[in-house]
């Protein structure tokens, strides 16, 4: 009864959550890019430092989501822009991994100015998940070739999120495929099962703000 009675109305929005979720951004931003400048030993053991900070880093982005929704107040500056973060972020964490010695600096350089040039030819937050989708991949194979113990705890970590933010999950699905041009957008959607499509409720809840994916889907057309 008592937490009844403090539970603040549904249409009341929470500032606290708001500014919370946006300090939580810009800590990742901060984040990545000390991961960048730090001074990192060809180690195995700062590649696992690397992966605990990523698997950190993945939890932060998560929750700073749900608190931004749960705020129920409109998109900040920051907010609107948290894939730029994660873009950022990513880039920090492929350098960290130059700066090992376990990833080439040259193709991590072609790969940025590829992206950037097909992102100025079309500016889609599609070129952005592609962009940090064989980073994120590259970091989780070589804990995983390196025979990390870590990578059990992140296999446990990717099932839980996958399962307490599996609307979330089809969010970024749907960012992804709406970036596509039309041709390939169709196809996805042509063999996309219905299980990994957002029903109208929960787009309806995930329009109240955008923060992670930058943008909405219809927006990105």
């Amino acid at each position: 009864l008592l937490r009844e009675e403090t539970t603040p109305p549904a249409s009341e929005p929470l500032r606290w959550a708001r500014v919370a979720a946006d300090t939580l951004t810009v800590s990742r931003l901060v984040a990545g890019i000390t991961l960048a400048l730090w001074p990192w030993e060809p180690s195995v053991r700062s590649l696992a430092a690397l992966f605990r900070w990523k698997i950190l880093l993945w939890s932060l982005d998560a929750v700073d989501g749900v608190l931004a929704r749960r705020s129920r107040t409109p998109p900040s500056w920051i907010g609107r822009n948290d894939i730029w973060v994660d873009s950022l972020v990513t880039l920090g964490t492929g350098t960290a991994l130059a700066r090992m010695g376990f990833l080439s600096g040259s193709l991590l350089a072609l790969w940025l100015v590829l992206c950037t040039a097909l992102y100025v030819i079309r500016p889609a937050h599609t070129l952005l998940l592609v962009f940090m989708f064989p980073l994120h991949l590259a970091l989780v194979g070589l804990a995983a070739i390196h025979r990390l113990h870590e990578v059990g705890l992140f296999l446990l970590w990717l099932l839980a999120l996958a399962y307490l933010a599996r609307k979330r999950l089809k969010w970024v699905i749907g960012v992804f495929i709406e970036g596509l041009p039309d041709g390939p957008r169709e196809w996805v959607l042509s063999w996309l099962p219905a299980w990994l499509r957002l029903a109208p409720e929960e787009r309806a809840a995930f329009a109240v703000d955008t923060v992670e994916a930058g943008t909405t889907p219809e927006d990105e057309r």
